[in-house]
């Protein structure tokens, strides 16, 4: 399972989320009538710019909502650059 963070080409903006396949996840949001989540269905294209890899979904989903509850883009860009990682 994975963590990834993907940036909005169009807007600069970040988006948080897990999956255990990147790459259909990727194409599902870069392809708005397949994108099951309104908040990036028109906000694309996206561009995959962190993710890490969980040994179980249950990490994975509380890494994901850690780094949601910072509502921090300095955060984000900490973790996207290398400066800050997701073990706390």
């Amino acid at each position: 399972m994975f963590v990834y963070v993907l940036e909005s080409l169009r807007t600069g903006r970040y988006y948080v989320g897990s999956t255990s396949d990147l790459a259909k996840r990727l194409g599902e949001h870069n392809t708005p009538e397949s994108n099951p989540s309104r908040w990036t269905r028109n906000r694309g294209p996206w561009k995959l710019v962190f993710s890490k890899e969980f040994s179980s979904a249950t990490e994975a989903f509380r890494a994901e909502k850690f780094v949601k509850r910072m509502k921090s883009r300095a955060y984000i860009e900490k973790l996207v650059s290398g400066e800050r990682t997701l073990d706390r």
